[in-house]
């Protein structure tokens, strides 16, 4: 699941900072200033040295990836009275699964005697991978092993734990995983900074 239109709406309202009608309260401004400040340099932080370029709109840092908390810009999001409600659903109070389609590969190894797949989309608690040039069904009829190797860019794999895995068409499966929190927080850094990379922040 993508960042939607009217949350990049609210980070670009933060960042300017600057189109308020009136005056603020000092009170109001220096939490302004904050979240303006935290928002900017998270954005700046989802940045690998070796294979993305990230710079957060008015900052020229880069910080390497991944970002080592980014709880902080999901709080701001999640909790500030302007921000958009970040749910699955209309009727669900599921947390957000950010999903995207890799603009980098992100390859899937789901058994040692395999070759790793492509993943088509990936977020948080799942993703689809391609099978080609194998039929989806051959695939899954021969997967024993519920761990799981996920490459980002970086030759050292994440973990996953893999809950289910289902033909979704014939030359694709979806499956659903869990990780440790460590490799969680780097998989959920790289989806957003995917995200960010492919549509920006306009």
């Amino acid at each position: 699941m993508k960042l939607t239109k009217e949350e990049l709406q609210f980070i670009n309202r933060t960042l300017a900072g600057n189109r308020v009608a009136g005056p603020l309260l000092p009170e109001a401004r220096d939490q302004k200033q904050q979240t303006h400040s935290e928002i900017k340099k998270l954005l700046a932080s989802i940045s690998n040295s070796s294979q993305f370029s990230l710079v957060a709109k008015n900052a020229n840092e880069q910080v390497e990836f991944p970002l080592s908390d980014l709880s902080a810009l999901m709080e701001i999001l999640d909790n500030n009275l302007e921000a958009p409600n970040i749910v699955e659903a209309a009727n669900s109070c599921a947390p957000r699964s950010w999903r995207t389609c890799p603009s980098t590969p992100v390859r899937f190894r789901l058994s040692p005697q395999m070759m790793p797949f492509n993943m088509v989309s990936i977020s948080q608690s799942g993703g689809l991978i391609n099978t080609f040039p194998y039929q989806a069904n051959a695939i899954q009829i021969n997967l024993i092993s519920r761990i799981a190797k996920l490459y980002l860019a970086d030759p050292i794999p994440l973990f996953a734990n893999v809950h289910s895995i289902k033909v979704a068409s014939p030359l694709e499966l979806a499956v659903s995983f869990a990780m440790n929190k460590t490799d969680n927080e780097k998989l959920k850094a790289f989806i957003l900074h995917n995200y960010i990379q492919r549509k920006g922040l306009d």
